[in-house]
């Protein structure tokens, strides 16, 4: 029998990095999909995240160790040459000399080669499987410190062609993966998870044509750099996987699942343990149910959850030869509940629509006096107010103060317009201008309206999606490295609106720490450069040794390579100018204080050893 297998990974609380926000939650709705509405067999779904429970009794805490561990014996132990295995990670990921790891939650950038998972470990047991129905999907951070270009993600593509194993990476190589507080997760996962939901990817064909458009779609959308999906898919027949059960299996698992709850009562959560452990022969029967589907909601589709539950009552269905006199009663029933739910829904329909004829025109119900400018529909909160609606003698009111685009410096409201519907106009003609300072601002005039104007829920929902604007804002800005920009805009976020500010103060303490990281190592720079004296080759050397103390994953790195380059080419010019005075014994003490791996090293040794050469020829002329 053929059975659906799924790995979900995803990591918060890195050891030796800063914590991810969604990686976990990444993981957990990805899982739970699986599980549920998918009809996977819940057993057969493991969940690996920094809290996640105990499986099989053993530990899913994402160590390196554990991660290898499961990945093994999934591979060998759990699968049959029929099944279908999905992997899905999210977390951090680092190219290094060629090469690229996963980095689990014990990874060390400071050693790689022992702590973290090479990406061609993972393939290999991936090709291991006894099955060829595998879809491997990473959603690949990068650490801070690490620039746009760096190359990770290329050697993934290639292995998943060697190895012909389709995979999915959330972007391209020179792209970043985001994740965002506004969907509470990654880009990739939203996306991933909406196609997977709408019924509209059947297929993994169907899942690329969806995610091209709608991942660069949904990161445009929040305000952020494009991301692109990349698709390493060898054959048609490969693009021709199933990414569900076919409905009538799915049915079965349900069924079988309702007469053995004992047994897959065994399967109770426990701990999630933090040690690694060896695995034993964990080799699943086939005679494990599958786990329930799990029905939609009937006030969502009441027609489709109908024709489930006669799909799923003809398995109770007793033979025509043995039929009962209690048979036509059972359908007269049947006939008068579908009657009593049609008729239901008939009149949820026509309530729903005259809701929506209150709503467009309430102010006719509610009585609201008209005001010097028409009211604007609800759903286009940032549309500004036409020119020739404006009162002359408001001008000065309703014209926005001028700001700089990124300063983010509260600034004063405008004075107060006559009503509700002038205040959320002004609030609106504000946010044109894009910035976390300007949105503070229409916050700010937008929450003037008091709670008994009719405008107050309208202007409440604008408030909320304007705080999350900017602390969108911020997290750009903090994946961009601009820490201090970072911290300034979630400073904005205002109290009132709890969820949002609570998840800003959350970010300002993570972004804290870089920033610090980076002010000290700037600091660092600074003071080793202010100790530089111009002809004087020693100096720029100490210099060098003060700044070279920064290490490779440390903030601040990439402008002390560049200020170790920059002092090594003076001293290169030093040793050079002494040369052609022909005090080749100065130019020789200033050119050995080049370091190695700077620019001017390789030339610099050459010269050395000519003007060496040199001084050994004036010292046998003069003796």
């Amino acid at each position: 029998m053929k059975h659906y297998v799924c790995v979900t990974i995803g990591i918060n609380q890195y050891q030796f990095l800063q914590p991810l926000s969604y990686a976990q939650r990444d993981a957990e709705a990805l899982n739970h999909f699986w599980a549920q509405d998918a009809g996977f067999a819940s057993d057969r779904c493991v969940l690996i995240t920094d809290t996640s429970p105990e499986t099989w009794d053993l530990p899913t805490y994402p160590s390196r160790g554990n991660l290898l561990d499961w990945m093994e014996s999934i591979c060998r132990e759990q699968l049959q040459a029929e099944d279908t295995l999905f992997c899905f990670f999210s977390g951090y990921g680092i190219h290094h000399k060629g090469q690229d790891y996963l980095m689990p939650i014990d990874g060390s950038p400071e050693n790689l080669e022992e702590t973290a998972i090479p990406i061609s470990l993972l393939f290999k047991h991936l090709n291991n499987a006894p099955t060829d129905n595998i879809l491997l999907l990473l959603d690949i951070n990068r650490t801070q410190g690490v620039q746009v270009g760096d190359q990770i993600g290329r050697e993934t593509i290639a292995l998943s062609e060697k190895f012909r194993i389709p995979t999915i990476l959330s972007c391209r190589p020179d792209e970043v993966s985001r994740e965002t507080s506004s969907l509470r997760n990654g880009f990739f996962t939203a996306a991933l998870l909406e196609g997977l939901k709408s019924g509209k990817c059947q297929t993994l064909a169907d899942l690329k044509s969806f995610l091209s458009d709608r991942l660069p779609e949904l990161t445009d959308q929040h305000l952020r750099p494009v991301q692109n999906p990349v698709f390493a898919i060898a054959t048609a027949e490969q693009a021709q996987l199933l990414l569900q059960p076919e409905p009538a299996k799915a049915m079965a698992a349900a069924g079988n699942h309702q007469s053995n709850s004992a047994l897959n009562s065994t399967f109770a959560p426990k701990q999630n343990g933090s040690n690694p452990s060896a695995l034993p022969n964990l080799k699943l029967s086939s005679t494990i149910p599958s786990a329930p589907v799990s029905r939609p909601d009937a006030s969502e589709n009441p027609t489709e959850s109908l024709n489930q539950e006669q799909v799923s009552g003809s398995s109770d269905t007793p033979d025509p030869s043995q039929k009962t006199n209690e048979q036509p009663q059972e359908e007269i029933m049947s006939d008068r509940s579908f009657f009593q739910q049609l008729i239901i829904w008939s009149g949820a329909i026509a309530v729903l629509l005259l809701l929506g004829v209150f709503y467009t025109n309430r102010s006719l119900f509610v009585g609201s006096q008209a005001s010097t400018t028409p009211s604007l529909p609800p759903t286009e909160l940032s549309q500004p107010p036409t020119p020739e609606t404006t009162d002359p003698t408001e001008t000065e009111a309703l014209t926005p103060p001028e700001a700089v685009v990124g300063d983010d410096t509260p600034v004063t409201p405008a004075p107060t317009p006559a009503n509700g519907e002038q205040l959320l106009q002004q609030a609106r003609m504000i946010v044109q201008n894009t910035s976390a300072s300007r949105l503070s601002q229409a916050i700010v005039q937008a929450n003037q309206i008091p709670n008994n104007d009719p405008l107050y829920p309208e202007a409440q929902l604008a408030i909320q999606r304007w705080s999350q604007m900017i602390l969108d804002i911020a997290e750009g800005r903090a994946a961009m490295g601009n820490w201090s920009e970072a911290i300034a805009a979630a400073s904005l976020v205002p109290e009132i609106q709890r969820p949002i500010y609570e998840q800003a103060q959350l970010q300002i303490q993570n972004w804290q720490q870089p920033l610090t990281q980076l002010r000290e190592n700037e600091a660092k720079i600074e003071a080793a450069r202010s100790q530089i004296r111009p002809g004087q080759a020693s100096t720029y050397s100490n210099a060098i040794a003060a700044v070279s103390t920064i290490g490779p994953q440390e903030l601040g790195y990439d402008q002390a390579t560049e200020a170790i380059a920059r002092w090594s080419g003076e001293i290169w010019k030093l040793a050079q100018s002494r040369a052609q005075n022909n005090q080749f014994d100065a130019a020789i003490l200033a050119a050995v204080l080049i370091p190695e791996g700077t620019p001017p090293y390789t030339a610099a040794q050459q010269a050395i050893a000519q003007w060496t050469a040199r001084t050994q020829n004036q010292n046998q002329t003069q003796n």
